[in-house]
């Protein structure tokens, strides 16, 4: 998160607060749909994670920032396009769906190669520094792999992609619509006005989806293969939701 080691850990401690309320309410409202209740738990420790990076920076520990920007950048750019593409394909139940999705969860994989290779860095370059009051990850925010604008804007639109495409097509689709919305509008936001530092904000801005998830596990039905369909009340002929 941007500024200081004080505003991660402090959104990190409220992000591990809603992530375990996430948990209770779908143990008691709908188990089904935990792979996304636990989603800010997962905040909470990256968020946690860039405050060490801060104090390494400010401590200049560069052992401390080496540590915890890896830690970060495991989440940043490897564990978010598989989280996401594991949860719609835990939770569905159509099999044509679910066999997409596990494809799909295979290629999401891939982040994780580009991620080992991506901390590798260059020699004598510092994975992480202080740049503008945010973090500036070298292997992600200078685009190891495009060195150029478009290359850069390319990967992140894939990444992007590659994170919120299974939450667009898994039959309870409606439940993450916003989430997937939050997470695209976010970024191109973060590439926009923050790019020396996209990794750093655009993940801070994405813990937002923490709070989207809650609403959904609130709105989520008690069965994934349940529907919401209308029904005709038989008083005065009015049309009432049921599930």
């Amino acid at each position: 998160m941007c500024y200081s080691a004080e505003a991660s850990f402090g959104s990190g401690a409220l992000l591990l607060a809603t992530g375990v309320g996430c948990v209770s309410m779908a143990r008691r409202r709908a188990p089904w749909i935990w792979p996304f209740a636990v989603i800010p738990i997962f905040f909470s420790v990256q968020q946690i994670s860039e405050g060490f990076v801060w104090m390494g920076i400010h401590g200049e520990n560069q052992a401390l920032v080496e540590i915890a920007s890896r830690v970060y950048l495991f989440f940043a750019i490897g564990f978010w396009p598989a989280c996401f593409s594991f949860a719609a394909w835990k939770v569905e139940t159509n099999p044509k769906l679910r066999r997409f999705l596990g494809y799909w969860l295979v290629l999401s994989m891939g982040w994780f190669v580009i991620y080992g290779l991506a901390i590798r860095g260059e020699e004598g370059v510092p994975i992480a520094c202080e740049s503008g009051h945010s973090v500036h990850y070298e292997c992600s925010d200078s685009n190891f792999l495009l060195k150029t604008v478009e290359g850069k804007w390319l990967s992140r639109l894939f990444y992007l992609l590659t994170a919120t495409v299974p939450s667009l097509v898994m039959t309870h689709r409606r439940l993450m619509l916003i989430p997937a919305l939050t997470a695209s509008v976010t970024a191109f936001a973060a590439a926009l006005y923050f790019d020396h530092a996209f990794t750093s904000v655009w993940c801070m801005w994405s813990a937002l989806l923490s709070v989207m998830v809650a609403r959904s596990i609130w709105l989520a039905p008690a069965k994934a293969g349940q529907c919401e369909t209308l029904e005709i009340s038989s008083e005065g002929g009015l049309p009432i939701l049921a599930r």
